[in-house]
This record gives structure tokens, sequence and C-alpha cells, in this order.
């Protein structure tokens, strides 16, 4: 049996982890995320802070964007469009522009996932990161420190202190 972890051991600090803010429009998160990925990172969400809202004098993080949340904003801002050569074509839309210009703009803080569903502390067991995971069905949690956003740990962080239990 493997030495019980914290999830701090496994986490990754705040500091590596791609950032936007609330105020962001959703082609500056998609922008975001493409620059990390051809950095050879496949970050698959972003942590969004405010710039309003701080916690001991530093921008606070109120949730986390995916790539999931950016797809289902896009498919229901362009669920309106209604271009005659659409017509009954469901995912025609998105190889047209026009329907992309307003979830384009839309602001990050408008369809970001907010902390309140998981989260959790660095000092509290990697299981109950697995078992908070599981129950809430989310493959990332915002790691804190108190009040104060220190790291993120996903699932796939999980996978090797995982397959050591298994042994």
């Amino acid at each position: 049996m493997p030495e019980k972890k914290m999830v701090k051991d496994l986490m990754l600090p705040v500091t590596e982890y791609p950032r936007i803010y609330d105020t962001d429009s959703l082609k500056d998160a998609i922008m975001a995320l493409k620059e990390f990925m051809a950095t050879g990172k496949k970050y698959r969400s972003l942590l969004v802070f405010s710039k309003t809202k701080k916690v001991n004098n530093e921008e606070q993080l109120v949730g986390i964007l995916t790539v999931r949340d950016i797809l289902n904003c896009i498919k229901n801002n362009t669920l309106s469009y209604d271009g005659p050569e659409l017509f009954g074509m469901s995912w025609a839309r998105f190889y047209h522009k026009d329907p992309l210009k307003k979830p384009l703009v839309t602001k990050v803080g408008d369809m970001v996932r907010p902390l309140v569903q998981a989260f959790i502390q660095s000092d509290q067991n990697v299981t109950d990161a697995i078992r908070l995971m599981i129950t809430k069905n989310v493959n990332i949690l915002p790691v804190f420190k108190g009040q104060r956003a220190v790291g993120i740990i996903r699932a796939v962080d999980l996978l090797d202190y995982i397959g050591d239990m298994c042994d």
C-alpha cells in the first residue's frame, strides 16, 4: 500500500496553469488555450480569475472554464441562428462565421463553471480528491490553502497514485 499523499503533493501550482479573467471574451479564452497547446501542453481548461475580487490582495479564482463549456456556449448561442442556408442542418452552423460572432464576444464570467461545485484544500488527502471528482463528476479540482487558490489537481494527475494503490 502506498503512503498516504496530500493533495499538495500531486497538484500543479496555479502559476503553471493557463489563466484568463472573467471579463475576457470567449475568443480570448480560445486563443489562450491555443497558445498553451502550441507549447506542447494539452490543457483542456482555463482558470478564471477576477480582477476586482481579491483575497489577501491577490486576484481571486472565480471558476474554471473547460473546452466543453466553450463548445456548449457556442452551441447554445448558435441555436437561434436562422440563416436560410442552415435550415434543417444542425451542425452546419459551426462552419459559418456569422453565427459565431455572438458567442465569441460572450464574457467568460457569463459561462464559467463556478467553484461552488467542487474544490479541495491542499492539506486534504488525495483520496478525498478522488472521491470528490467521482461524486461531483469533474476531472479537475481547484486547490486552496485557506481562501487562496494555490493549485489544480486533475484526474490524470491521480493516475499514478491510483495505480500504486492497486499494487
